[in-house]
């Protein structure tokens, strides 16, 4: 699948998603509606039969429970209609005065708004119509006629608000890793090119052997190179070839040794089988262990320590355990050492671990997580796929 394809079937299986939210929403609010409006017109049926046999009885207990105690009941607007008149109403909501002129005027055309709803039921005495009972929804179907759009309009409301906060969350982390990248990469051009410039400035004075000069020279050229190399890949999807682990880790420890300073007691140690292999990038995996190497380094400061890498094949792939003795991490920061812009360090940049992070996890499909930590022990698991 093509990578332009694949943000817009995310997009289109949200957006359907979301409509079939909405319709079952609907839906749901009209089955309940139905329902209501079923249970109303069952009532003003028994009530309309209930006040019929009272009246046709002529019996004052059946016509008292009919007007005292059933239809109070009810929790619907009803009207009792008789010719031109109007008989009784209940939960009209009205304000004006029962029986008089605006009381007619507003019930005669709540009449015409229920029987535009509901059919009237009629009232029948010695099986002649005198009567006629009008009803309505309840308040709360009402209510629940509008619940839908404020479910929805909620909803929407709290989408926006939701991706409008991951929006400045985004724009503030790439904002970070734009300057992060920037101080490192001024970071690793700064020591070869610096060398550089030593070095052309021998060569003018001729104070040192050439050959000497132009070996150093290859080396910071090289460096250079490799620089250029590692941001060039970041950025993109690089071809994965197979790498033997224990060749990528002695060249790193090489590298590290060279560099520490030489009071340094800090050891390197490595422990495993020589001839494990992943499918990878070998430009991108050196720098994720060496940003790890750097890490375990300044954890440990000017003290002695001790960093060991081991290697383990397992049925689900490739693991590696980098450790270190230094001062340990916080449990509560073992998630944020791998957020662009976090650091612990003053002066620190944030950017090493969360690079290490996108190359292990995003461009070759494992995962890096701290598996444990504490003062004199911290140790690092990185799983790589078979």
């Amino acid at each position: 699948m093509k990578a332009s394809q694949k943000p817009f079937n995310i997009k289109l299986s949200l957006f359907i998603l979301a409509m079939t939210i909405i319709v079952m929403i609907f839906w749901v609010n009209r089955i309940m509606i139905n329902q209501l409006r079923d249970e109303a017109r069952l009532q003003a049926e028994i009530l309309a039969k209930s006040y019929s046999d009272a009246i046709n009885s002529s019996n004052e207990e059946d016509i008292r429970f009919v007007m005292d105690i059933l239809l109070p009941s009810m929790n619907f607007p009803i009207l009792i209609t008789s010719k031109d008149e109007i008989s009784a109403g209940l939960n009209l909501g009205f304000s004006a005065q029962e029986g008089s002129d605006e009381y007619n005027s507003q019930a005669w055309v709540m009449v015409k708004k229920m029987d535009q709803s509901f059919p009237p039921l009629d009232l029948v005495w010695d099986d002649v119509k005198w009567g006629e009972i009008h009803y309505s929804d309840p308040q709360v179907v009402t209510r629940l006629r509008w619940m839908p759009y404020l479910e929805v309009g909620f909803g929407i409301a709290f989408i926006l608000i939701t991706l409008w906060g991951m929006q400045l969350i985004r724009r503030s982390e790439k904002n970070l890793i734009y300057a992060g990248m920037a101080r490192e990469t001024a970071h690793q051009l700064g020591t070869p090119v610096s060398s550089l410039m030593g070095w052309v400035k021998l060569l003018r004075e001729e104070k040192e052997d050439q050959g000497i000069i132009l070996n150093s020279m290859d080396q910071d050229i090289s460096r250079l190179s490799e620089i250029s190399e590692r941001f060039s890949k970041i950025g993109s999807k690089p071809k994965l070839k197979e790498i033997v682990l224990s060749e990528l880790i002695s060249e790193v420890s090489e590298y590290m040794k060279n560099r520490l300073p030489k009071q340094s007691g800090v050891e390197i140690n490595y422990s495993g089988d020589s001839n494990i292999t992943i499918q990878g990038d070998w430009v991108l995996i050196r720098w994720a262990v060496e940003n790890l190497m750097k890490n375990a380094v300044d954890t440990m400061g000017t003290k002695s320590g001790n960093i060991s890498i081991t290697l383990t094949q397992t049925e689900a792939g490739t693991q590696l355990d980098l450790s270190d003795t230094g001062k340990g991490i916080p449990r509560s920061d073992w998630k944020n050492i791998f957020r662009p812009g976090y650091s612990s360090k003053p002066r620190g940049w944030g950017l090493g671990l969360s690079l290490t992070k996108r190359i292990v996890e995003e461009i070759h499909g494992g995962n890096i997580k701290v598996l444990r930590s504490k003062p004199g022990k911290t140790v690092f698991r990185l799983n790589f796929p078979l």
